[in-house]
């Protein structure tokens, strides 16, 4: 699970690498391995983006909540198709966005959030489906979405693949500039697994491209 604390730490990295400072921003894993983030994928240019991410923008449509939408370089884009709105937990992300022209975000949880308005598209980039952590906190947040998403709406998302098991748990540590922030969780899914679940909570998911590394899902409900 994301947590302010340790998500304000990836917000001042991003704040410092807008400036110019180059500083690498690494991740460990509960076995101790660290892993690079690049930075610079969260300033892209349309350009830039992935076939796969410029198809889940393609599809969007409405009225559109962004979840984890971090520097808001999406939602640029995805206002073609509808009116955004982009959440993210760390005020200091939201605060880069803001400053970047992207008016139409706040700080929000997904988990805590307002459920009077309804969606036609609520959109997941990034592998940001895993934010729950665990699988009780994964149904927890299907069944936000579902209250949260209009009757003919879609949830589009992009996720890492799992071949072999049903999910992984891993908890992991953000490092920066000899900062280390506070331990979060994040859970990866067999796509089957995963749309067992969605299937539980009233949806049915459909993999529209995919590869062994990662696949675009669109979710609707039943």
């Amino acid at each position: 699970m994301k947590t302010k604390q340790s998500m304000d730490l990836f917000g001042e990295a991003l704040k410092s690498f807008s400036q110019g400072n180059k500083v690498k921003f690494y991740l460990k894993d509960g076995s101790g391995k660290l892993f690079r983030l690049d930075l610079g994928r969260y300033f892209r240019k349309t350009n830039q983006l992935s076939k796969w991410e410029k198809k889940l923008i393609a599809l969007s449509y409405g009225d559109i909540l962004d979840i984890g939408c971090g520097t808001g370089n999406y939602i640029p884009l995805l206002s073609k198709h509808g009116k955004v709105l982009g959440i993210d937990i760390s005020p200091k992300i939201i605060d880069i966005a803001k400053k970047n022209g992207c008016r139409f975000c706040k700080v929000a949880d997904i988990f805590t959030f307002p459920t009077i308005k309804k969606y036609d598209t609520i959109t997941f980039l990034g592998n940001n489906l895993g934010i729950g952590g665990t699988v009780n906190r994964t149904k927890r947040l299907l069944k936000k979405l579902s209250i949260l998403l209009k009757k003919d709406g879609q949830i589009l998302a992009i996720v890492r693949r799992l071949p072999h098991k049903k999910y992984v748990k891993v908890e992991i540590e953000p490092i920066w500039n000899q900062k280390v922030g506070p331990k979060f969780g994040w859970i990866h899914f067999n796509t089957d697994f995963l749309s067992d679940l969605f299937e539980q909570a009233g949806f049915r998911l459909k993999v529209l491209q995919g590869n062994q590394h990662s696949c675009l899902l669109r979710i609707v409900k039943k």
